[in-house]
């Protein structure tokens, strides 16, 4: 498969997302789905939650995260690295690319988690078009079991509204992806994932890539309706 005729750069810029249908099949997948399913078995490489209630409280982002855990796993280590992946890095960051961080969120069946109304990084700091996430589905993602929702065209219009985390915003869209989608997203895309009530639980992986001009210390700022927060601690 070539790149030239499944990534349209001028869609990625003028909307601030990107959706790739199939672009993981066959064996390739399978050996994916294996082995991100040992990866959510041990809870041992799971992000701690204790002492985050505060934060799940007030911007009610709930899922189960792993954060640079991919390395045990040589499908999901592969990943960055994929030769189509870095094939849309050179064109979409042409001066240059470096992986930030891996992230695998988990949304249980039935525990109702989701992800608010945000933005990855804060428009002060870093413009448009200098850092995405790749977000790789290994499953069905449906409707019910935690939909993408996102506003194209917002990653170039400044800060996320303020309101209140879940509420409805002008000009919004869902994705539901199927299992071997990539959806590529300009983080500072107004984006959330919606309550995960079905019986089915939600997985997705995310490489977030940054220019090579970009400071890693003006990409600690995450931004929400009810406020924003220092990852950094």
């Amino acid at each position: 498969m070539s790149v030239n005729f499944i990534f349209d750069k001028n869609s990625l810029i003028k909307n601030g997302v990107l959706h790739i249908p199939s672009f993981f099949k066959g064996e390739q997948l399978s050996a994916i789905q294996s082995q991100l399913n040992q990866l959510l078995e041990d809870e041992s490489k799971m992000v701690e939650r204790k002492g985050s209630e505060h934060f799940f409280q007030k911007y009610q982002s709930t899922s189960y995260c792993f954060v640079d855990q991919l390395a045990a796993f040589p499908a999901l280590n592969a990943l960055p690295d994929n030769v189509l992946i870095r094939a849309i890095l050179d064109r979409v960051l042409p001066e240059g690319s470096k992986l930030k961080q891996s992230l695998v969120q988990h949304h249980k069946a039935g525990e109702g988690q989701a992800i608010p109304w945000h933005q990855d990084v804060h428009f002060e700091q870093v413009p448009a078009g200098k850092i995405f996430n790749f977000l790789i589905y290994p499953f069905d993602v449906t409707e019910e079991s935690g939909a993408l929702h996102y506003v194209p065209g917002s990653h170039v219009q400044g800060r996320l509204p303020v309101g209140n985390p879940h509420d409805p915003l002008p000009g919004q869209l869902l994705l539901a992806p199927k299992a071997g989608d990539l959806i590529i997203g300009d983080c500072l895309l107004f984006h959330k994932v919606s309550h995960n009530h079905s019986g089915r639980d939600r997985v997705s992986i995310n490489l977030r890539f940054q220019s090579s001009e970009v400071a890693p210390e003006d990409t600690q700022i995450g931004v929400y309706r009810n406020g924003q927060v220092n990852y950094a601690g």
